[in-house]
């Protein structure tokens, strides 16, 4: 966690942004060329103070976070001014699959580009049924988020590559989301699910928009989520081959990437810092 006199500084030094005119979003030069943010939910613990944090995440080097249900306590047209203020662009959010509705209008005003339903409740997963359903529902939600001025996408984790009778989930999702419907590939949950994200990534090329980063421990492949797992680990730690997936996805026009961290055993800042030093300078 950051120390009480790291937090206190950082905290100060947002609120002096707040009182003065919004600091210039300079992201720190990468070696890629690709610009890399932090999905909000990684620092999801360390937030008594937002804009102390999101002043470090831009100290650091990162140019954007993606949003999540926990910041969406405050009015967005202050948690936007919030954002632009720490130097940083908020170009995607996520937007829980039992709020979504109720939400479009929420991260229309956030003014993000991307609203993204990070996962499909848990009575939705264990049948295609479940699965038609949910493709149903995300699809109505699409066209709200369309008609706002927004771009709809869903993000995947393990359990739809389950194998429910002759078909997975996943591909009932493929197959039946509208065309405008894009994609974030998390790639950690690609990879523990036992799939290719580079093939993934080439098979989805149409919808592919955004993805998501963290490197995973060796260990058996499983659809079964799990949020504390022992394999998560920050990239350039784990066995992901980021140069291959990385330079493939750059290639494929992917512009969006975020650290996602859902659980480490380092210090936040630290974590963040590991992240960044490893993505900063691979060349791809």
């Amino acid at each position: 966690m950051l120390t009480r006199r790291r937090f206190t500084t950082l905290s100060a030094a947002a609120a002096g942004a707040l009182l003065t005119a919004p600091l210039e979003s300079k992201a720190a030069a990468t070696r890629s060329g690709l610009e890399f943010g932090v999905q909000l939910y990684t620092v999801r613990n360390d937030m008594s103070d937002l804009g102390a944090m999101l002043g470090l995440i831009h100290s650091i080097g990162y140019a954007s976070v993606e949003t999540f249900s926990g910041v969406y306590t405050r009015p967005a047209k202050e948690l936007k001014s919030l954002i632009a203020s720490s130097g940083l662009k908020a170009p995607s959010g996520h937007f829980d699959y039992e709020t979504l509705e109720e939400k479009v209008d929420y991260a229309a005003e956030l003014g993000v580009e991307y609203m993204i339903c990070p996962m499909i409740p848990e009575s939705r997963r264990d049948s295609l049924e479940g699965f038609h359903k949910a493709a149903k529902h995300l699809n109505r939600i699409a066209a709200r988020a369309q008609a706002a001025g927004l771009k709809f996408g869903y993000h995947a984790h393990n359990y739809e590559f389950k194998k429910l009778g002759d078909e997975r989930g996943f591909d009932v999702l493929m197959r039946e989301f509208d065309p405008a419907v894009r994609i974030e590939l998390d790639v950690y949950w690609a990879t523990e699910a036992g799939q290719n994200p580079v093939e993934l990534m080439r098979q989805n090329r149409k919808r592919l928009e955004l993805v998501h980063i963290k490197d995973r421990k060796l260990g058996a492949f499983t659809v079964d989520l799990d949020l504390h797992s022992p394999r998560f680990a920050e990239a350039g730690s784990g066995t992901i081959d980021w140069k291959a997936v990385l330079g493939e996805a750059k290639r494929l026009g992917v512009k969006q990437y975020f650290v996602d961290q859902d659980w480490t055993n380092l210090p936040i800042e630290q974590c963040l810092r590991v992240n960044w030093n490893y993505l900063s300078q691979l060349n791809v």
